[in-house]
């Protein structure tokens, strides 16, 4: 039970392990930490785990564990936001290189967890037609999912046209996935609906939510009157960065967990399937990053420039800030940049580089302008350049 988990996520492996040999496993839990941690894998495993006619086992082949090995369960809804792209980009790319069972199933898996956005107990009664666009495109790419989880033994020319099929389905879910933010109150009330149906049978329910210190008010109203009364057998996982900008009440339901960051020797040990050994990668967030396309060198330059100003106070030339602000757009990495900036300013705090008043000033900007900004779906280029006249005016 957890046996992979444990390599990496020794701590978690151990309280999850102990509390559901134990009984004492509660329905309502907040897996909380850096993203990277194994947060979400936790989740799907854990469900997994109490699925299990067999006492969750690692490699067991009872009828659910095999359905959770393709994510093709009817009792697992997801609403995430996260960063789909890359993952997704990185397992396309590892799927035409190796053309192994292994990176077959990981691509399944990577693109499974977008397609359980689109589970059908959260269609409601109000969808727009785009929202009914997407379900349909959902449909199509699990068909093709279904038809390469089939395939055997594929030569290079063929992973190919199967990846260019996917990537093509998959260019509106993941348009999608990057304007939505959060779980809404529609989505509360459907998911309400459906497990006080489903509830009443035999099977467990599972429902991960990620991102939600990100929704709106009215969300977190209703999501917490589920939350108080779970109904029998329906589990909630819900999965946060930030757990601090979670409303207390619903705080004060949830067992909480705290993901530290992987160390290198894990990350290396959970990557080893991709490159036989021969690579290595501090994180696995710059694994998934340049996989998915991201020029991390450029972006090193980037932050560093950034960081020189807000320095020395010296605004950068419009022709400078220009060029910055097209290639982050190009790259579509607004997050990662302030992310990078907020790490740096971390450690010119830790080496008295600057004082911690004007860290502090600084970091809540930074963090304030990309929540709202994410939270009110608000233009992220507009938002960097207001950004970016505040920071330097920080005393």
């Amino acid at each position: 039970m957890f046996d992979e988990l444990a390599l990496s996520q020794k701590d978690i492996a151990s309280q999850l392990s102990s509390q559901i040999q134990g009984r004492t496993f509660t329905q309502v839990n907040l897996f909380g930490g850096s993203r990277y941690s194994l947060r979400m894998t936790t989740a799907i495993e854990t469900s997994r785990v109490l699925s299990c006619s067999e006492g969750g086992q690692a490699l067991c082949r009872c009828p659910s564990c095999r359905k959770f090995e393709a994510l093709t369960m009817q009792n697992l809804v997801i609403v995430s936001h996260r960063d789909h792209t890359s993952v997704i980009e990185t397992a396309l790319n590892s799927f035409v290189r190796l053309r192994n069972d292994f990176s077959k199933k990981f691509l399944i898996r990577s693109v499974r967890i977008l397609l359980l956005q689109y589970h059908a107990s959260l269609l409601g009664n109000t969808q727009t037609a785009v929202q009914s666009t997407n379900y349909e495109s959902a449909s199509g790419v699990s068909d093709l999912l279904m038809e390469l989880s089939q395939k055997q033994e594929l030569a290079e020319k063929e992973a190919k046209s199967i990846v260019q099929g996917l990537r093509s389905a998959l260019k509106p879910l993941l348009a999608a996935s990057r304007k939505n933010t959060t779980i809404s109150v529609n989505q509360v009330r459907s998911l309400e609906e459906w497990v006080n149906r489903t509830s009443m049978g035999e099977q467990k329910t599972f429902i991960i939510l990620e991102g939600l210190e990100m929704a709106g008010t009215s969300a977190r109203n209703s999501l917490l009157k589920l939350l108080e009364e779970p109904p029998k057998d329906v589990y909630f996982f819900l999965i946060s960065e930030y757990p601090n900008r979670i409303m207390q009440t619903i705080l004060s339901r949830v067992r909480k967990y705290s993901f530290p960051p992987l160390k290198r020797e894990g990350v290396n040990a959970l990557l080893k399937p991709f490159f036989l050994g021969q690579e290595s990668f501090e994180s696995l967030e710059s694994f998934f990053l340049q996989g998915g396309g991201l020029d991390l060198g450029r972006h090193a330059e980037v932050v560093a420039t950034l960081l020189a100003s807000l320095s020395n106070r010296t605004y950068l030339t419009e022709e400078q800030f220009n060029e910055l602000l097209a290639f982050v757009d190009e790259q579509g990495s607004y997050e990662y940049v302030l992310k990078a900036v907020l790490s740096a300013l971390g450690g010119q705090l830790a080496t008295g580089q600057i004082t911690w008043q004007r860290a502090s000033a600084l970091s809540a900007l930074i963090s304030e302008s990309y929540s709202t900004a994410t939270l009110y779906n608000q233009n992220k280029r507009l938002m960097f350049e207001a950004l970016y006249l505040k920071l330097m005016e920080v005393a």
